[in-house]
């Protein structure tokens, strides 16, 4: 038997949030703005690994980074 269940490592992923969102040209402003958030808060405990997006909000990220969800995730 093989196991296939991945375990998601919210460090990896919140480095790979940072990287890509520091190779784009958008401010943590307006990816807040862009995903309806009320502050940027939530992407700062996105990029230290605190927190991870919804999956909602991990598609639009991609959609707006020109990435695919799996690239995000670690």
């Amino acid at each position: 038997k093989m196991n296939y269940k991945k375990h998601l490592n919210k460090k990896e992923t919140g480095l790979k949030i940072y990287g890509l969102i520091q190779a784009s040209p958008y401010t943590y402003e307006y990816v807040a703005e862009f995903l309806e958030l009320k502050t940027p808060r939530v992407i700062y405990a996105w990029c230290d690994g605190t927190k991870t997006p919804s999956t909602e909000n991990l598609w639009n990220l991609a959609c707006l980074l020109n990435v695919r969800m799996e690239d995000i995730l670690s």
